[in-house]
């Protein structure tokens, strides 16, 4: 007894210790994980292990390199990279979302609805208060957004970051989405008489896909795909240049009469339906193109050598890729043989959906630590600097590229290679999306800017023209329900499914719109009595 009762201060000294020292690491966000102090030459003192979860595929020895150890060795960082991909994008970040399992730093396809939710439940982590004068860069970038405003808005702080499209290179207004543009077999277009434009119609690429299969000038035989488009592929350049709003972006609109519209239930979807079921007919398109994923049906372009016709988008470093690969895949010179062009529907009209400045979404895990998420947003604030966009887009000056006598930047790779040769899977770039620096790029061919620019201003003009660009609609857009959800459909595979049916298209359609209805009808309701 008497022995316990001198042990006893001697314990109760001990625990009230080990009580505080608990104490002090529960205050901390998610647990004590290093600091981040710098040394007398600004490094960071503690290394710290950050998860991320993002698009890029990631293979063995791609991190191994000098452009990885650059921002490893600068941030003091290891990563635990997670490849998500693109066709399990929603559902795998849903379900680490739900059940607590999100990396420190994913990248998300923002979905409103789900953003409100998410946010309300504690699943998003809560950005400090002074977070723009902390990271000013990621700040200047985030408030080009729009919907950074709009969310902080209706939730009272900052749970996410809207990743920008353009910064300080915007090519054109309004800005219209890159999509819409395609690319043809230029030698093939010459040897069938083919004219070359910056425009077509629908109707005047199926022609055009009709002329090769006929005469086939690259001797390609059976393996010959004269319209190479997957099923979101032929959406996007069959359909959405007759019908703006039957894609999936904007079905819901609201028209001259003041009431809202379903687009797929628009005349102008049946139009585009019946080109595509047409050209499916007539053996234009795979008669597997449904089931392609991803780069399927532009792979027949580019590495086989065997299509006519792609879907290719309207960035410069689209085409710059399309070189590349060109060059590996098929050993020819892409100018020799690629032209680039945008769609028109058959009325003459440019259609397309006017672009809100943002895409994804970067989101943290709301258990991050301080220390976690202030090593990220000190690399992601950096990485919208000047001097982080050239390392990102560049890569390291001296090496990869310099200034000429005119201080203007000049590319030192070597010609047909692109940076993601030398440096694969360059995710670090987390925030800024490529688009604004492919405008200036000049490790990307000065032909395919300026390409990639006058296109983009045609979209603007004739658009314009033509009063013919659905507008974003950030009310409309940023609303949602219930009956919004039960109104959302799968409408690539939808109009897939249409004109592969048989019997008379016109009568498939107008009995797909009746069965849908029973959904849709409610949403329509609704926004006619909000808005």
């Amino acid at each position: 007894m008497n022995m316990n009762k001198k042990l006893s201060v001697k314990s109760i000294f001990a625990i009230t210790l080990c009580l505080l020292m608990l104490v002090v690491t529960a205050c901390s966000n998610g647990g004590s994980e290093g600091s981040n102090e710098k040394d007398a030459d600004g490094n960071y003192k503690d290394n710290l292990t950050i998860s991320v979860a993002n698009l890029t595929e990631i293979k063995n020895g791609n991190l191994d390199n000098d452009f990885h150890k650059f921002w490893t060795d600068k941030f003091n960082v290891t990563w635990d990279y997670n490849y998500i991909d693109w066709d399990s994008w929603g559902e795998k970040l849903r379900l680490w979302i739900n059940s607590g399992d999100l990396p420190d730093v994913s990248v998300w396809n923002y979905v409103h609805g789900d953003a409100l939710n998410n946010i309300d439940q504690g699943l998003f982590y809560k950005f400090p208060d002074d977070w723009k004068e902390r990271w000013p860069n990621v700040a200047a970038a985030y408030n080009l957004t729009g919907l950074g405003d709009k969310l902080e808005e209706l939730t009272g702080g900052t749970y996410l970051l809207p990743r920008p499209i353009y910064y300080e290179n915007k090519p054109a207004d309004p800005l219209t989405n890159q999509i819409g543009v395609i690319a043809l077999r230029k030698d093939w277009a010459e040897a069938v008489g083919f004219e070359l434009k910056d425009a077509y119609t629908t109707s005047e690429l199926n022609e055009y896909a009709a002329l090769v299969k006929e005469k086939d000038p690259g001797k390609v035989g059976n393996k010959l795909v004269p319209l190479s488009y997957n099923a979101a592929d032929a959406m996007t350049n069959i359909i959405m240049p007759n019908s703006v709003h039957a894609i999936t972006d904007s079905p819901f609109f609201k028209g001259e009469d003041g009431q809202f519209h379903w687009g797929p239930a628009e005349p102008e979807t049946l139009t585009g339906l019946k080109l595509m079921q047409k050209a499916y007919k007539d053996g234009l398109l795979n008669p597997e193109f449904y089931t392609w994923k991803n780069n399927e049906g532009q792979n027949n372009f580019k590495v086989t050598g065997t299509a006519a016709v792609t879907s290719l988008g309207g960035l410069a470093s689209y085409r710059q890729g399309l070189d590349s690969d060109i060059r590996k895949n098929l050993g020819v010179d892409s100018d020799e043989m690629v032209h680039t062009a945008i769609v028109l529907g058959d009325d003459g009209k440019y259609r397309n959906l006017e672009q809100a400045n943002f895409w994804s979404a970067l989101i943290f895990n709301p258990e991050i630590s301080d220390e976690k998420f202030e090593r990220i947003m000190d690399l992601i604030d950096y990485s919208a600097t000047k001097e982080g966009q050239l390392l990102i887009n560049m890569g390291f000056e001296g090496t990869d590229w310099k200034y000429d006598e005119n201080n203007e930047l000049v590319s030192l790779l070597p010609e047909g290679t692109v940076l993601e040769d030398k440096y694969p899977a360059r995710f670090e770039g987390l925030y800024l999306l490529g688009d604004d620096f492919s405008v200036v790029n000049p490790a990307i061919k000065k032909d395919y800017r300026d390409r990639a620019v006058k296109l983009f201003e045609e979209k603007a003009k004739l658009g314009t023209e033509g009063q013919s660009l659905a507008t974003y609609d950030w009310d409309v857009n940023l609303y949602d329900s219930k009956a919004k959800s039960q109104a959302s459909f799968d409408y690539q595979n939808e109009y897939a499914n249409l004109i592969l049916k048989s019997g008379d298209l016109e009568a498939n359609w107008k009995e797909w719109v009746n069965s849908k209805m029973s959904l849709v009808q409610p949403y329509l309701d609704e926004l006619n009595d909000k808005f």
